[in-house]
């Protein structure tokens, strides 16, 4: 019976998505769903990338939305524009183009966003669902999650008592390797995961976390689209 309830209990936490399950809810939406869309849609394996990158955009992006009252990091806007962290953008994406190359690949795609294999409106649709995904959705989700949630949890099981930007070797390393390797290019992924957390235990705030990663993933976004550079995607 005890454990029937607690059970029931937790079911009810994550669909009220109370608690961490905020965090890791939309999160792992982010991360499943193209495995979700592959065993859903078998035989369609070269639109795979394009359908999961769309739901994934949108659902993360409404489920951000709606939760975006209990992500009470976000209240303070006042960094929104702050200078370091539009530089710390810059920066970030300096790293990403000049290290194109210049290092070894553990792992690699074999199928790219690239909207130029379709024409006209699917094209133009696709390459506006690039920009909201990269600039919008994605740092909101990631910064919450490896910034706001993760990093104060691997200090604290009681992570909300945890100040935001507190400092620990531990939870520093931690997140530059999982964020880090959690990109194909795994190297500029490391840089940009320990300069983020610099700009966190700088500012003590996430959201010129965000403001940087948005500022790199939207120069990147127009560095793609110009030079027709899609196997960045």
């Amino acid at each position: 019976m005890a454990g029937g309830k607690e059970a029931k209990n937790a079911l009810k936490q994550i669909f009220a998505m109370e608690g961490y399950w905020r965090y890791l809810a939309p999160f792992a939406i982010y991360l499943f769903i193209g495995s979700i869309v592959s065993l859903a849609l078998p035989g369609l394996e070269e639109y795979h990338i394009y359908i999961s990158y769309t739901l994934r955009t949108v659902v993360v992006g409404v489920l951000l939305w709606k939760l975006r009252h209990r992500f009470t990091e976000l209240a303070d806007k006042q960094l929104l524009f702050d200078p370091t962290a539009l530089v710390t953008g810059v920066l970030v994406f300096l790293v990403w183009i000049g290290l194109e190359g210049r290092y070894p690949l553990f792992t690699s795609s074999e199928m790219h966003f690239n909207p130029t294999d379709f024409e006209g409106t699917v094209t133009v649709f696709l390459i506006f669902t690039r920009f909201i995904g990269s600039v919008l959705v994605a740092p909101v989700i990631e910064e919450l999650v490896m910034r706001s949630f993760l990093i104060r949890y691997i200090i604290s099981p009681r992570w909300e008592d945890v100040p935001i930007g507190k400092y620990t070797f531990e939870s520093f390393a931690v997140i530059t390797l999982i964020f880090g390797f959690s990109h194909y290019r795994w190297l500029p992924g490391v840089i940009t995961a320990a300069a983020l957390n610099l700009l966190l235990y700088r500012k003590k705030n996430i959201v010129p976390c965000i403001t940087a990663h948005a500022m790199a993933n939207l120069l990147l976004f127009v560095y793609v689209v110009a030079t027709g550079s899609w196997f960045y995607y």
